[in-house]
């Protein structure tokens, strides 16, 4: 509603409410509003709050547009290749509990053949999608930092030292493979940042080496272990 009345969105967003209330009469009926005109409400900058439940709606709308969009375009140009669709950040997001990211997460799960989530926890065994929604799962990113080594920055996870990062990162990776619904889970990222910060100030020690390619033996062992068992250990 902020945008002008050309900008793109607030088009779209009057060509549904058009056609929900076909005429501006219906729609100062509905929210007792005295609006002369379609073109008078949109230039005002908010709608009418008793109106959020037509934005809820709307809001359904752009996500289904933009998931059937995407896929439609990845499906023709490269129709043998999955479309793993965006990853959800739900690193301050309270999921399942938080509500509001159901909706989204059920239109990705209708069109996207993976979802993908970033899960910055402790654990992934509560990972789980909206109820009746049955389609595998991908964690794009997940990490452990602690500051007994290397950088000033434990990164979005912090632990005490490098036996607890190595301890961690096996804990993780096996509730990933106990969970039937998870078919990958990436660390972010394989070297630590630098000390003096990337393009946004980030310096977290994140990495499976340092800034100086050293590698963490303890991270490393644990990221061996997974790997050379996980297959044996997800086929029994």
């Amino acid at each position: 509603m902020k945008q002008k009345p050309e900008g793109a969105g607030k088009k779209a967003l009057f060509e549904y409410l058009r056609k929900q209330y076909t005429t501006i009469g219906n729609f100062n009926g509905k929210y007792k509003t005295r609006f002369r005109s379609w073109k008078a409400l949109s230039k005002e900058s908010t709608l009418p709050e008793a109106a959020l439940k037509d934005v809820e709606s709307f809001n359904r709308v752009i996500i289904e547009k933009y998931y059937s969009t995407c896929r439609a375009a990845i499906k023709e140009l490269a129709p043998r290749k999955l479309y793993l669709g965006n990853r959800f950040n739900l690193y301050r997001i309270y999921y399942p509990e938080d509500p509001l990211i159901n909706d989204p997460l059920k239109k990705a799960a209708e069109y996207c053949d993976v979802v993908s989530i970033n899960y910055y926890r402790f654990a992934c065994d509560d990972l789980v999608l909206p109820e009746g929604i049955d389609k595998p799962v991908v964690i794009g990113e997940f990490h452990f930092g602690a500051l007994d080594r290397g950088l000033p920055h434990t990164g979005l996870r912090n632990v005490a030292n490098q036996e607890q990062r190595a301890a961690f990162y096996r804990y993780y990776l096996n509730q990933a493979l106990k969970n039937p619904r998870i078919v990958g889970a990436h660390w972010f990222q394989y070297g630590d940042e630098p000390y003096t910060g990337r393009f946004d100030g980030e310096n977290y020690q994140i990495g499976f080496v340092d800034v100086c390619d050293t590698p963490y033996p303890e991270t490393i062992e644990a990221v061996r272990n997974i790997g050379y068992h996980m297959y044996v250990f997800r086929y029994h």
